[in-house]
């Protein structure tokens, strides 16, 4: 005889809590996960992106191309000078004299006459001078200034220039005078020549932008006595300092 607790042979066993086995076509109560494949789907928090500034990037490529340009730049000019090899121009006083001098009450009364070579040495660049200024000093005192005429100088060129000076009855300083005096005890004076005007240098059909050009020529010496307001260059040319 038959145990009857026993299951049937192809029927499930009945479930422990005594609920029926779910039809093998029925669908599951509950979401099946998803397959491996496929990862569960979410939607993360958006953060927007932080801007990317380029400012060092575009800082460094202009400090490179300025770099660039200023080798370049420099380089063009060492050829020029190569080429061209421009030199300061020279200045002489050949000669000053001076006429009616007198001192009197702090009043100056005295004509000058006073005569330049200038010298282009380059072989290349011809120079232009206008506004052009002479002055006579004595130490750090302007005794009388006038205009020259411009002039044009070429190539290894010299040119003799000529300016004239007058004062009468002009007030100097009562230190100053003493100190004419008592050179004039000695049988001369020394006054200072000064020479100042716009210089373009020109190189073929190239010209360079316009320099001030400056001529010194210090203590240059008259024969000038107590006696004689009367006087010539002492000691020959006297040569000039030229900044430009």
């Amino acid at each position: 005889m038959d145990n009857p607790s026993r299951p049937v042979t192809g029927y499930p066993a009945p479930n422990q809590n005594g609920h029926p086995h779910p039809p093998p076509n029925a669908a599951y109560p509950y979401a099946a996960a998803p397959p491996p494949s496929q990862p569960y789907a979410y939607n993360p928090y958006y953060q927007a992106q932080t801007p990317i500034y380029r400012r060092p990037a575009f800082v460094r490529s202009f400090l490179i191309t300025m770099i660039a340009l200023a080798i370049i730049f420099g380089c063009i000019l060492f050829i020029f000078w190569l080429v061209v090899r421009p030199r300061v121009p020279e200045f002489h006083v050949t000669s000053l004299s001076v006429s009616n001098f007198s001192t009197n009450n702090s009043q100056l009364t005295a004509n000058w006459d006073a005569r330049v070579r200038a010298y282009n040495p380059n072989k290349k660049m011809s120079v232009y001078y206008y506004d052009v200024f002479s002055a006579i000093n004595y130490n750090s005192v302007t005794l009388s200034r006038t205009q020259m005429p411009p002039f044009e100088q070429g190539t290894r060129n010299q040119t003799e220039l000529t300016a004239k000076f007058a004062v009468v009855g002009s007030y100097i300083e009562e230190k100053a005078v003493n100190s004419i005096n008592s050179e004039r005890s000695g049988g001369s004076v020394k006054f200072d020549f000064r020479l100042e005007a716009y210089a373009r240098f020109k190189y073929g059909g190239w010209r360079m932008r316009r320099k001030w050009a400056r001529v010194w020529c210090d203590d240059v010496a008259v024969s000038l006595s107590s006696s004689s307001g009367s006087g010539n260059l002492v000691g020959g040319s006297r040569k000039c300092r030229v900044a430009i």
